[in-house]
């Protein structure tokens, strides 16, 4: 492994290790393939791959929405968590997974969200 992608895997699981979140992942977005997982929750690989389904039916049906511009964050709402998708450097996406009251420091998951994504570009 290089440093950069340790690096990378650093990154998210410090991400992942913010009170509130249960697990983040980092997805390819063509392939739907888990680059890395972290977390607390079983199973956020398997949450990650699928989520990333979400993304591509964007992708798929973008044109029906050109006129609210790009799609910048997506959030699902479940009834006992929440999935958040949003782009994170070139091709890639991280999904997040929250309990649906938690309480989440949102500033500070966008600047570390900023870091994966200078970090996936320099992959």
């Amino acid at each position: 492994m290089t440093t950069k992608q340790q690096a990378l895997r650093d990154a998210l699981e410090a991400m992942a290790a913010q009170p509130g979140l249960e697990g983040c992942a980092l997805v390819e977005i063509e392939a739907g393939m888990v680059w890395h997982h972290a977390g607390q929750i079983e199973g956020v690989q398997t949450f990650a791959e699928a989520a990333s389904d979400y993304w591509r039916l964007y992708q798929r049906l973008s044109h029906q929405f050109q006129d609210l511009g790009d799609l910048r964050a997506s959030v699902m709402m479940h009834a006992r968590g929440r999935i958040t998708l949003l782009p994170c450097g070139t091709g890639m996406l991280l999904v997040t997974l929250t309990r649906q009251k938690a309480e989440i420091d949102w500033a500070r998951w966008q600047e570390q969200t900023r870091q994966l994504a200078r970090l996936v570009d320099t992959l």
